[in-house]
């Protein structure tokens, strides 16, 4: 722990050039660390496991990849330092296995994004754009940790793997359920609760986007696969199930009638939310093994296109998709990388969203025959928006000078592709093996 630590202060004093080998070194210590079979008892409140070590390594990937995204900004080196505290907040979040610990890192990883946006956002409206993430997330957590609060007295203990041998007997109410769930459903976030998230992608930095879409929001998935012991099958969980596809069919269409790249981004974010929020609340295997996939993959992908929208922007100054046309032009090696990460976003062939959406369609199926009507709605609309977004940005002519002088440096390249060679990679091994 305290090479971590060391690692981490030369991170933040060392030039730009040393910090992609100090973050690499840090990425290979922490994993390493997770080998050590003393750090499932450490303080006796750590543990990992599968769903653990899988969104640990996409922290540690995506972190590494928006130091290279933010290349600029005023007070970098602070902004860096929130970041790590977040990253902290993240970790301790996966491997704590006690649920009062959990609760409190979970809480603890929103004040380091809210300063990120109030701080470093673009322009005045990141004032009201922090204050909607702060109040939405705040106010659906109080009933949660009455919820933690009420289990630990009747249980006495905290630990999530102990409370789920004894807690059958409990939460038969939907009341109680709702307390439950509702600060999950916020920070995925689910239809109708879903609202701070465009304003906060909108005015964020593109770190603050990648980190926020490509990991804060599978907070929410994870806390409930390990409150999943909680759960019980029921009409209360059926008809948000029902909700919830609805309402990702109903933001595909609104995804149509926006001109804007990051708020396109933003709202196609909710539609793989419904997905993987009607996965986990299936309570089944098949369920919750689709929704972390697909929660992997749109970590991936989410950041990667966030990042890709950031390039554009550096370039024509506009998140517009009339101030971002012709790029295919003049940059096409971008127009490849684009054109894969729209692909991977609607679950394309060949890449990881495919293979999680397949296991959520399979388990719906088996659920419920009617809802794959609303899968077939949010399928029909995540491609039509999608080859929008790329169509709209890449072909056509250019409206931007900029463009006209402009390549694609080694540093965006990297990026890029490194978001996506694990999108197609990971699935390749999996039907190799």
């Amino acid at each position: 722990m305290m090479k971590i630590l060391i690692i981490s202060m030369l991170i933040i004093l060392s030039p730009t050039s040393v910090k992609m080998i100090l973050l690499s070194t840090l990425l290979i210590i922490m994993l390493s660390s997770l080998t050590l079979t003393n750090l499932s008892s450490l303080l006796g409140v750590m543990n990992y496991d599968l769903i653990s070590v899988s969104l640990l390594m996409l922290t540690f990937w995506i972190t590494i990849l928006m130091k290279f995204s933010q290349f600029s900004a005023p007070l970098l080196n602070s902004l860096f330092s929130l970041f790590l505290f977040l990253n902290l907040s993240l970790v301790l979040s996966f491997l704590s296995h006690s649920i009062l610990m959990f609760y409190f890192f979970f809480e603890w990883s929103l004040l380091p994004i809210f300063m990120i946006i109030m701080g470093w956002g673009y322009q005045l409206e990141r004032l009201k754009a922090s204050m909607y993430l702060l109040f939405y997330t705040l106010f659906a957590s109080l009933p949660l940790l009455l919820i933690i609060l009420l289990v630990t007295a009747n249980l006495a203990s905290t630990s999530m793997f102990y409370m789920g041998i004894l807690s059958n007997f409990m939460f038969k109410s939907p009341v109680m359920l709702m307390m439950l769930i509702t600060a999950f459903l916020v920070k995925f976030p689910m239809f109708f609760v879903h609202q701070w998230l465009p304003k906060a992608h909108v005015e964020a930095p593109v770190s603050g986007s990648m980190i926020l879409a490509g990991i804060l929001l599978k907070l929410g998935g994870y806390g409930m696969i390990r409150m999943g012991f909680l759960l019980k099958v029921s009409s209360s969980l059926s008809m948000l199930s029902v909700f919830s596809l609805l309402g990702g069919g109903l933001l595909g269409v609104v995804c149509l009638s926006h001109s804007d790249m990051k708020v396109m981004i933003a709202y196609s974010s909710v539609v793989h939310m419904a997905l993987i929020i009607v996965g986990v609340m299936s309570l089944t295997s098949w369920g919750i093994n689709g929704a972390m996939m697909v929660m992997l993959a749109h970590g991936f992908c989410s950041s990667g296109m966030f990042s890709c929208a950031n390039m554009m922007y550096e370039r024509s100054h506009s998140r517009s998709l009339m101030c971002n046309k012709g790029n295919l032009n003049f940059i096409p090696s971008m127009s490849l990388m684009w054109f894969l990460l729209c692909m991977a976003n609607f679950g394309g062939p060949f890449t990881y969203n495919l293979l999680g959406e397949i296991l959520l369609i399979i388990n719906l199926s088996s659920m419920n025959v009617f809802l794959l009507v609303s899968i077939l709605f949010i399928s029909f609309f995540s491609a039509a928006y999608s080859l929008i977004l790329y169509s709209s940005t890449q072909q056509g002519n250019t409206f931007n000078s900029a463009y006209l002088i402009s390549h694609m440096s080694t540093r965006e390249l990297n990026v890029l592709s490194s978001h996506l060679w694990p999108l197609m990679l990971i699935p390749a091994s999996s039907i190799m093996m």
